[in-house]
């Protein structure tokens, strides 16, 4: 079931009034699109003249209302792409000036620290390798007192030779394995 409603004519009045009022807002805001000096603008002035004062009489699909209204979108995207640039400008502004000379600094800073990490560590390896060296000469020491002794027999004399010429070998290899530090 539906229900009837009545309508007064207080009712359609203030309808009327609104649609009105939101015709000449409408108006208003396609007027007010229209930079200064635009040739709408002289149209616009004509048929307000014409109409007494606003162009809220015009029909809906009024060449002018569709000029208007074309304008209109026109000038929203461009004032949106202004507004896009100037804030792009700003932010290009706001960007921090790069120095130069800076990225070379920083640059400068990386390879003197490897660099020195590099010397530290060609440091650490010839130390230890200095350690082994002195080691081989100790053993030097140790074996040339006691050789006499160890020599007595074929075997043991093979052994003292074999050990020499093991130490001299790694004695040389640890020579030359020394790092420079550059």
């Amino acid at each position: 079931m539906t229900e009837k409603m009545k309508i007064s004519g207080n009712m359609i009045t203030g309808v009327k009034a609104a649609e009105e009022a939101l015709a000449r807002e409408e108006a208003k805001g396609l007027e007010d699109a229209l930079p200064e000096g635009h040739p709408l603008k002289e149209e616009v002035e004509k048929q307000k003249a014409m109409m007494g004062g606003d162009l809220s009489g015009l029909p809906p699909g009024h060449p002018l209302i569709r000029a208007l209204q074309h304008a209109k979108r026109s000038y929203d995207a461009k004032k949106a792409v202004e507004d896009t640039k100037e804030q792009f400008r700003t932010q290009i502004r706001k960007v921090k000036k790069i120095d130069p000379n800076a990225a070379k600094r920083v640059e400068r800073a990386r390879e003197d620290e490897e660099s020195e990490h590099r010397i530290s560590s060609a440091g650490m390896v010839n130390n230890e390798i200095q350690a082994l060296l002195l080691k081989v000469k100790d053993l030097y020491g140790i074996l040339a007192q006691h050789e006499e002794s160890l020599n007595t027999d074929p075997f043991s004399r093979t052994k003292v030779l074999r050990l020499k010429r093991m130490m001299m070998a790694m004695e040389r290899g640890l020579a030359d394995c020394r790092i420079a530090r550059l």
